[in-house]
């Protein structure tokens, strides 16, 4: 089916190879960081914005602490590994912000080989935990962030706009954003140890987000009857989600920021 994006985005032009999209946050330091507002259901309704922010590692902080305040973040929703963490790791609490670690893990898949489904089959409890913790209004303005930007937390995004109601198609296409990151943010993971070891098999182009991953994923996610089925049989209450759409769905307009 032919993607609806162009409809269902507000304010998306196009220049070159890549997206330019109003939801995008060029703050300094910051390669991926984007709004996860700004799409429209199929119902109609949309995503507001300026609650939910999706990012890389928020070297931002440091770079654009004026642009850092202006998005207005209570949480945090970190989904990278602890040997990760200990490499680099934003001091939140000394900013005033709480901050939850869901380590998102694939096993044996933990690389960028991954596929996706093997997040949600090998620790499901720490996707569910991520989820809940980002779909919680009162967390709000959250961001949620691994190293890239792109895998973990391509996977978590795709779940919340599932819950949402953004049609499959949109959220690969919000997904495949992350691909005009990738160069920079692959350069500054390469100069660090860890990384570079994980990454020394690998291309650029190896890690470029390819459409067909993630919707490897929302295929997977049909077959276990949804996002929110497979969500609620793993712990969520039914009314957690009622509750955040309820915080982030508006009819008709344009994607209000939070108050």
């Amino acid at each position: 089916m032919a993607s609806t994006a162009g409809a269902r985005q507000i304010g998306v032009v196009t220049s070159g190879l890549f997206p330019i999209d109003p939801r995008i946050r060029p703050l300094a330091g910051a390669h991926n960081l984007r709004d996860l507002g700004g799409l429209r259901t199929d119902s109609g309704d949309i995503v507001r914005t300026g609650r939910i922010f999706r990012s890389d590692y928020p070297l931002f902080v440091d770079a654009d602490v004026e642009g850092t305040r202006e998005l207005g973040l209570r949480t945090v929703v970190d989904l990278r590994r602890a040997n990760e963490v200990s490499v680099e790791c934003v001091d939140w609490p000394a900013l005033g912000v709480a901050c939850e670690r869901w380590p998102l893990s694939a096993g044996r898949e933990s690389s960028w080989r991954a596929r996706y489904p093997a997040y949600l089959e090998h620790r499901p409890e720490t996707v569910v935990g991520a989820v809940r913790a980002v779909m919680r209004p009162e967390a709000h303005a959250v961001l949620f962030h691994c190293a890239a930007g792109k895998d973990r937390t391509g996977v978590v995004a795709a779940l919340l706009l599932s819950l949402l109601g953004v049609a499959d198609d949109d959220i690969v296409d919000d997904y495949v954003l992350s691909a005009a990151s990738v160069e920079p943010v692959i350069t500054r993971l390469n100069g660090i140890d860890l990384y570079a070891t994980m990454l020394a098999d690998s291309s650029v182009r190896d890690q470029e987000p390819k459409a067909e991953y993630l919707h490897g994923l929302l295929e997977w996610l049909g077959g276990h009857g949804g996002a929110e089925a497979w969500l609620v049989e793993r712990g969520t209450p039914a009314v957690e989600v009622d509750g955040f759409r309820a915080a982030m769905l508006m009819t008709g307009g344009g994607g209000e920021s939070l108050d």
